[in-house]
């Protein structure tokens, strides 16, 4: 029974800090690639939720411009040019200074969404989704 017990309460700890994909998250504005112009693409980058991270903010940077600075389960939605750019994420110092980039190649018509994620080794990643 105790053994039981134990089981149940490492699982629903554990639970706890993992992340999870936010589903109503809290839209963030900028002033860079706030407007949507023509030939500028929508891309929507969004942090997930959970524990994990939290206390940090993550800095999201296009092409070396900080475009934002997002807290758990906050999104923002930008519209950069066509063409390839570079989109980065990174903590603040005192959360390790963690980063991650991708190489992305904007075309007309075709919207981007982007999650950040992290686990449970500190590792936060900037990953396409759906």
């Amino acid at each position: 029974m105790i053994k039981t017990l134990l089981a149940v309460a490492a699982v629903v700890t554990l639970s706890a800090c993992s992340t999870k994909t936010a589903v109503d998250p809290t839209n963030v504005t900028s002033s860079l690639y706030s407007t949507p112009n023509t030939g500028t693409v929508p891309v929507t980058i969004t942090r997930d939720g959970g524990i994990i991270g939290s206390a940090c903010g993550i800095n999201v940077r296009v092409d070396d411009n900080q475009v934002a600075k997002l807290r758990a389960s906050q999104s923002i939605s930008l519209f950069i040019p066509t063409g390839r750019h570079i989109l980065s994420i990174q903590t603040g110092n005192m959360c390790g200074g963690v980063r991650d980039a991708i190489d992305v190649t904007l075309k007309q018509d075709e919207p981007k969404k982007y999650r950040i994620g992290s686990d449970m080794g500190s590792n936060v990643q900037l990953l396409p989704t759906l």
